[in-house]
């Protein structure tokens, strides 16, 4: 699944994605996201939210931030298995959203650490964009990891060391996350 995304994420065109992992619109990324989450309760109990609300804000910002600009193929591919979610899209990616609102933003590892560390939001005038930090605070206080790659960019938030980023060798047309929980 984490290879599909990939796949899908760094080819210059759309790969066709199975049904059961594609979500083209919000509307079906939010049942499959509460169907993910009832299934999940039952395992983890309560913990299972915390798991889907960084499930959500991740998949949410895709759509949030793409709005009427998708490059290509609109959505998101979300897949779960074995305390693994994996959410990617084919949007503008977290640089060209940031440069909306601060275009001195140089590169892809610099979005990424103002993505994940200020209160900012990619559309401008909203007074908004605790969303990644919310989700940097839960991911350090359960001791999970998140790999998250946008453009050449690549983050490493994992358990309770320091934010890592650095140049991915891959290209990401979009996001792509890896959260293991």
């Amino acid at each position: 699944m984490i290879a599909k995304a990939f796949l899908w994420t760094a080819k210059p065109s759309p790969i066709a994605l199975q049904s059961e992992i594609y979500c083209q619109t919000r509307d079906i990324f939010q049942v499959r996201l509460q169907t993910f989450t009832e299934h999940l309760e039952a395992k983890l109990g309560t913990g299972a939210y915390l798991v889907s609300a960084v499930a959500g804000e991740i998949g949410n910002n895709s759509f949030d931030h793409n709005l009427g600009n998708w490059p290509d193929m609109p959505g998101v591919l979300f897949a779960h298995a074995k305390k693994i979610v994996v959410l990617a899209d084919r949007g503008q990616g977290i640089l060209k959203t940031l440069q909306n609102v601060r275009s001195q933003i140089k590169n892809d590892r610099e979005a990424l650490l103002i993505a994940f560390t200020e209160i900012i939001s990619g559309r401008f005038g909203e007074k908004r964009g605790n969303g990644l930090k919310f989700v940097s605070s839960i991911i350090r206080e359960k001791k999970w990891c998140l790999e998250f790659y946008s453009g050449r960019g690549f983050l490493k938030l994992a358990r309770e060391t320091k934010l890592k980023i650095t140049e991915s060798p891959r290209v990401i047309k979009g996001c792509l996350a890896v959260l293991k929980y």
